[in-house]
């Protein structure tokens, strides 16, 4: 029998013999040798039972597939965060500013100064399309030679450690404060690679949730620190391409440990 076509089950009357219903009457069970009127019929569609039943399964598709989803998403943030992470550290561009700018008839010459993690280094551009890099030079180089000039100081000038402190001591600050962020950063990498695996077990998915959110803080850690060494001539400077990856990355990483607490901690209480 054909499921998808309706079926009926039919409840008909027996008729009782003439004989039969005489005698009936006689005992008085019927009323005047009449006949009920036959009981309706019962009709039960097989389209609406099955339809019922794949509403529910398509329902329980549904509840199945939204956690995976978020899961997916999840995913796509730790990742993106762990790609964002180190390539903040290579980017060599943290602070920038525009130092020069002359024009020759219609040639436009500008000169620009970018600041990075490890080193500081300018930029000049030939109608803003024609650019190359010269004078990159390492922040404890640049420490060094600095201090070189002081010792070899052919005019005999004896400088005290304040002094000694404020020629010398930015290009200290910035080499200290760009080699601890970038330690810091790359140790948050780690810990984002770590919670990436973590995060397709079950029994390691709180763990990720957390080591994420970790990662991001141990990042916005670095930035803070970072900033609290960079010297007050920096403060003029514009914001880096390198500086806006490492802020994406430890909200992309916070985030996508947030929402995973979040997830579980909701399952849990539906549970």
């Amino acid at each position: 029998m054909n499921s998808f076509c309706n079926f009926r089950i039919n409840i008909y009357t027996v008729n009782v013999a003439r004989k039969t219903m005489k005698d009936l009457s006689n005992i008085g069970q019927l009323d005047d040798g009449k006949f009920t009127a036959p009981p309706e019929t019962i009709e039960i569609d097989v389209n609406s039972l099955s339809s019922d039943f794949s509403l529910i399964e398509s329902n329980s598709k549904l509840s199945k597939s939204e956690p995976e989803r978020k899961s997916n998403i999840l995913y796509i943030m730790i990742i993106c965060s762990f790609i964002l992470a180190p390539v903040s550290v290579i980017e060599d561009v943290w602070l920038t500013q525009t130092i020069d700018r002359d024009e020759w008839g219609d040639t436009v010459f500008t000169q620009e100064v970018h600041v990075g993690l490890r080193q500081v280094m300018y930029e000049t551009c030939v109608d803003g399309t024609d650019c190359e890099y010269s004078d990159q030079e390492n922040f404890g180089d640049l420490y060094d030679m600095c201090m070189d000039e002081i010792e070899n100081d052919d005019d005999g000038e004896y400088y005290d450690e304040e002094e000694i402190d404020e020629y010398c001591g930015p290009w200290s600050d910035l080499h200290i404060g760009g080699m601890t962020a970038s330690v810091l950063i790359i140790i948050s990498a780690v810990v984002l690679f770590a919670a990436f695996f973590m995060q397709g077990r079950p029994d390691t998915r709180e763990k990720s949730n957390y080591l994420a959110m970790g990662a991001g803080g141990l990042i916005i850690f670095a930035l803070i620190f970072w900033n609290f060494m960079l010297p007050d001539a920096a403060d003029n400077l514009d914001w880096g391409r390198g500086l806006w990856f490492a802020l994406l990355s430890a909200g992309l990483s916070f985030a996508a440990g947030f929402i995973g607490y979040k997830q579980l901690k909701e399952s849990a209480s539906q549970a």
